[in-house]
């Protein structure tokens, strides 16, 4: 389960799909340039069910995930625990935004 694409099958599909423009977003840039492993994912599903059965207002209450600093921040306020951290350009940043943990 989850997803499996390598920076060259990447650019492939974009190409294939005529969107080379998509290799400048976030998530595109961080696979080509090898910040995120080329597997990612799995469970989402077991974590949606999770989210419904424990009644949680955000995923991430349920899935250790980064988030936006901002959602983050709206989140603390609202007093939403994350199992978390706002996503702050480097997945290594210990200074980003922290949830329940």
């Amino acid at each position: 389960m989850g997803i499996r694409v390598s920076q060259e099958t990447l650019i492939q599909q974009l190409e294939l799909c005529e969107c080379p423009e998509r290799a400048e977003l976030a998530w595109h840039q961080l696979l080509l340039n090898g910040t995120l492993p080329q597997s990612i994912g799995g469970g989402v599903g077991q974590s949606r069910l999770c989210q419904f059965m424990l009644r949680c207002a955000h995923i991430g209450e349920c899935q250790y995930g980064f988030y936006d600093p901002n959602e983050v921040e709206v989140l603390k306020k609202a007093g939403v625990p994350l199992l978390g951290r706002g996503y702050s350009g480097e997945f290594d940043d210990p200074n980003a935004a922290t949830g329940g943990l």
